[in-house]
């Protein structure tokens, strides 16, 4: 007859309990975001509490948006903003509290501090958003009208995009479907759609030009946020500007 097992010393039990915990793996990915968080948090623990709960609700708020004349060139400020972006978009927690239009307000910034490098990143994370759905995006009625402009164009823009995408092949739940030469036909897709109220949102006016400097006004009284800008959707806004960044792939 065999010796009754013996019993695990409390020591050995806590130690084994421990390292299970430290190398759990969730969805959520605790440990990982609590990582991302010590690069820019004092209290790395107490922001992802933070995060886990709702209040004031469980989507954040759009944050105040800044003034178009406050933005328009200023480098410095857009790389403040963007500093610890990344780490943010890292944390299943945070992505999951984001939201469509608090995207398309930073890719608004992005455009007017002339950082439009920082349009490829917001446009990949977009586009990995399964749930957030262009035709679903509700209408800001933002007050400004050069930023309503702007948000207008973004969405109407990125509806093209995402259509180039799909063409390709190129699905937002990352199930890519793969040619195996160029002579193969192009997959089938449902092309998205957008939402109605971009339609009746006006162009930019001679009125909301003239608080812009000279050097950002075209002769023809357009905005110009990147010299000889040819992209349609924001010309018939008064908009001159390219859209390169949000084909990236």
């Amino acid at each position: 007859m065999s010796p009754p097992p013996r019993k695990k010393s409390l020591r050995l039990r806590l130690y084994q309990w421990l390292w299970r915990l430290r190398n759990i793996s969730t969805p959520l990915r605790l440990r990982g975001s609590l990582v991302r968080l010590r690069r820019f948090h004092e209290s790395p623990l107490l922001a992802l509490i933070r995060l886990l709960i709702p209040f004031p609700q469980w989507k954040f708020p759009v944050p105040d948006p800044v003034a178009p004349i406050d933005i328009l060139g200023n480098v410095e400020l857009e790389e403040n903003k963007l500093e610890y972006l990344d780490d943010l978009r890292s944390i299943p927690l945070w992505r999951a509290r984001d939201t469509p239009m608090r995207s398309l307000y930073r890719m608004y910034e992005a455009m007017l501090s002339g950082m439009y490098e920082a349009l490829g990143p917001e446009t990949e994370y977009f586009w990995y958003q399964r749930n957030w759905s262009l035709q679903g995006i509700r209408d800001p009625r933002d007050v400004d009208p050069v930023r309503y402009a702007i948000l207008a164009c973004l969405v109407e823009e990125l509806v093209v995009a995402f259509n180039w995408r799909l063409s390709l092949g190129l699905r937002r739940d990352r199930n890519h479907i793969m040619r195996e030469t160029g002579k193969d036909s192009l997959p089938p897709y449902a092309p998205l759609s957008g939402p109605i109220w971009t339609s009746s949102v006006p162009a930019i006016s001679l009125k909301d030009l003239s608080r812009f400097p000279p050097e950002y006004v075209s002769d023809d009284s357009k905005l110009v946020l990147e010299a000889d800008g040819l992209n349609k959707v924001f010309a018939r806004r008064n908009i001159v500007t390219n859209v390169g960044w949000l084909y990236t792939i």
